[in-house]
């Protein structure tokens, strides 16, 4: 049996979410150890699957985003709290103040740290955008990741495809690299992510036992970011990724959160912040 099913990309973090918030690595590190949900909105939709979708707004639940105007960052007034979940307890964590390093010597190969990238090439690797100098959020702790081995899930939308690799990516970004007055919003270098990347095809294979194929990425109006994909296996196994799909669509859209010009630390460019264009066509 075959099904086609198109989802937003809000649907697909549902998805995706569903499928993280059900992995054994997770449940165990939920129920014995530390997970820890960088500021990104694919990891508010796993917090929403594990607490209660009114614990947090996933619009709220990032330091920044991109927009028609280019990369920007979420004021302070409209972020939600850094969590970090210690056998099952939530800590609500004041970032930048506070971040995941305050467990990160407690925690090992059984722990985990959910963190979304901005870009996957065709071979699965992922980047994620860094506005600030320092290497900001997932600067300070991937380093720990890598030398202690700590878990790291990255739940991706396919909509971030891109044709090619991530070294011909990572070699043309860097703050120092633009021109001021050649950057739609924040400028930004890249990090590569390596971790257990979850995507739409993983989350039908992991919930329902069915392949599923991308086979149209995008449309217009309501489309914009749209995947469509086509999902074949046995006709019970189908049904029960249609009839999920059906109870996610509708998925409510994130809000944009623009950050004030007058307010914004990155507008200002104070030392230390990300540089923005914006300030300089005001």
């Amino acid at each position: 049996m075959q099904a086609m099913v198109t989802l937003t990309s809000e649907e697909s973090k549902r998805l995706i979410a569903k499928a993280v918030s059900r992995m054994e690595a997770v449940k165990k590190a939920r129920e014995e150890g530390f997970i820890g949900f960088s500021l990104c909105t694919s990891a508010g939709y796993v917090i929403q699957e594990l607490l209660g979708v009114d614990k947090i707004d996933p619009s709220g639940y990032c330091c920044g985003f991109i927009y028609s105007g280019g990369s920007c960052s979420v004021k302070k007034a409209h972020r939600e709290k850094l969590l970090l979940l210690e056998k099952g307890k939530p800590r609500w964590l004041n970032f930048p103040e506070e971040d995941l390093t305050v467990a990160i010597s407690a925690m090992d190969k059984d722990d985990i740290i959910i963190k979304s990238g901005n870009v996957m090439d065709p071979n699965g690797n992922v980047g994620v955008l860094l506005a600030s100098p320092d290497g900001g959020e997932a600067g300070a702790y991937l380093p720990h990741i890598m030398a202690k081995g700590i878990r790291l899930i990255v739940p991706m939308t396919l909509n971030k495809t891109v044709p090619v690799p991530l070294t011909r990516i990572l070699s043309c970004m860097g703050i120092s690299k633009f021109r001021k007055d050649r950057v739609t919003g924040m400028a930004c270098g890249m990090l590569p992510l390596d971790g257990l990347v979850v995507t739409e095809t993983d989350a039908f294979r992991y919930l329902f036992g069915v392949t599923a194929v991308p086979v149209a990425m995008g449309g217009i109006g309501s489309g914009n970011g749209t995947v469509s994909l086509v999902l074949t296996g046995d006709d019970h196994h189908v049904e029960s990724a249609w009839q999920a799909v059906n109870e996610i669509k509708g998925e409510p859209r994130l809000k944009n959160y623009l950050s004030n010009c007058n307010d914004c630390e990155n507008a200002r460019g104070e030392p230390g912040s990300a540089v923005c264009s914006t300030r300089l066509k005001g």
